[in-house]
């Protein structure tokens, strides 16, 4: 596929220190780009795992319904377990 762009100044810049530092020619340069944006939308979409490990959530547990209400007496209940066992 042929394809003509215009670059503004910062990208020109940009794409002029790419080619500099990798001494890939533009059509390199730009595959390279490409391949590398492919990858990152790859992962976002194929991989919730990775996905996950990027947010913000913290952890899931299952527990009883009133697990929340009852929360101060089921510590005090497990750290008495813990007392009597040690």
């Amino acid at each position: 596929m042929q394809i003509s762009i215009q670059l503004d100044d910062e990208h020109a810049q940009k794409l002029a220190y790419i080619q500099q530092t990798t001494q890939e020619n533009t059509l390199e340069t730009i595959q390279q780009a490409i391949e590398l944006r492919y990858q990152q939308l790859q992962g976002k979409t194929h991989d919730p795992l990775a996905k996950l490990k990027q947010s913000s959530f913290i952890g899931s547990f299952e527990a009883e319904a009133d697990f929340a209400e009852n929360s101060e007496n089921i510590l005090h209940s497990l750290l008495s377990e813990k007392n009597d066992h040690c």
